[in-house]
């Protein structure tokens, strides 16, 4: 009969130069370094939903030799945010309902008009852009998002998250404990949402960060101990939440702070005199909680300086000599 001509050694069509088998298992095994593994055996976990999207419906397709990238982490983990915060149900930047059609693509960018431009320099990237959330574009042009631009300074900073700006964009779920993997963000703002859940203590590994205002949602528990260590942040907006506990003596290591607004919460115990130490705070709001106790003659001291605004309930539960207002 006819030889058998030996078939010539396959060629690599796929993506990345791999067996999708191998960049799957790839993929998987880096994430496992961002996420609880665990997660990606639940089918429904955030992190599952987002290991999906990155491995069989991103069409940017991310391969496994260039892992350790801002892009690679953040995309992964902005994937995850997306799903922990119900994305589907945002206001505005929801992801296409279907990741592969243009006509889908194209009515979900129209439906996101968010920018984070806030008054920061703006030589960043993707901060003037709004495309929808999980679209084929890099991550820093999705709505609500800006990362660092090129600077000669900082090389390794470019495009590597800066912002999230999603106030009042009806976000729900929790706050995962992936967001402390975007070690380059100096602003966070997710205020007026139904956030529930507990302020993650990862977040206190964001060393970078300088405002945090996850105000108006509907968080629980206390302040994580770890973020009183975020010594170059300037606003800690926690105000109309249900946060319990008490302000820790450790708020004396907020040492950039500029206003702490704690209103309208159920944190007890007494105002710490170390908040006596923030040297540069102008806005201490701390009403409507139920502090007890007096304000000390350290935090009246700031009164002479930068505090222009103290505000607790001394008409009621706290003694205060100096407070510009009370409830």
């Amino acid at each position: 009969g006819s030889e058998m001509v030996p078939s010539e050694a396959p060629s690599y069509p796929y993506p990345c130069g791999i067996l999708p088998c191998d960049r799957e298992r790839d993929l998987r095994d880096f994430y496992s370094t961002i996420s609880d593994p665990a997660l990606f055996d639940n089918p429904a976990s955030p992190q599952s939903l987002a290991l999906d999207w990155i491995t069989n419906h991103d069409t940017m397709m991310i391969c496994p030799n260039d892992l350790n990238t801002c892009h690679t982490i953040q995309r992964y983990v902005l994937a995850v945010f997306y799903f922990s915060s119900q994305g589907y149900q945002w206001t505005n930047c929801s992801a296409s309902k279907d990741y592969d059609c243009e006509e889908e693509i194209a009515k979900a960018n129209d439906n996101c008009d968010r920018v984070a431009t806030r008054n920061y320099s703006n030589d960043r990237f993707g901060s003037l852009d709004a495309d929808a959330w999980l679209t084929p574009t890099h991550e820093c042009n999705w709505g609500g998002v800006a990362c660092h631009g090129e600077s000669p300074n900082t090389p390794d900073l470019t495009h590597c998250l800066d912002e999230i700006d999603f106030e009042e964009n009806n976000l729900g779920g929790i706050i995962p404990d992936e967001m402390a993997s975007l070690e380059n963000m100096r602003y966070l703002y997710l205020k007026r949402g139904g956030i529930s859940g507990t302020i993650p203590s990862a977040m206190g590994s964001l060393e970078k960060l300088e405002v945090l205002d996850l105000g108006n949602n509907i968080l629980s528990g206390a302040i994580p101990e770890k973020v009183y260590g975020l010594s170059h942040l300037r606003q800690l907006h926690l105000n109309d939440n249900k946060l319990t506990g008490t302000l820790s003596t450790q708020a004396g290591n907020l040492v950039s702070l500029e206003v702490l607004q704690l209103d309208n919460n159920l944190i007890e115990g007494t105002i710490p005199e170390e908040v006596g130490q923030l040297q540069h705070l102008t806005d201490g709001l701390f009403s409507y909680n139920n502090f007890t106790g007096d304000v000390k003659p350290d935090i009246c001291t700031l009164r002479t300086g930068s505090l222009e605004k103290l505000q607790v309930d001394c008409l009621l539960e706290v003694t205060c000599d100096c407070c510009t207002s009370c409830s």
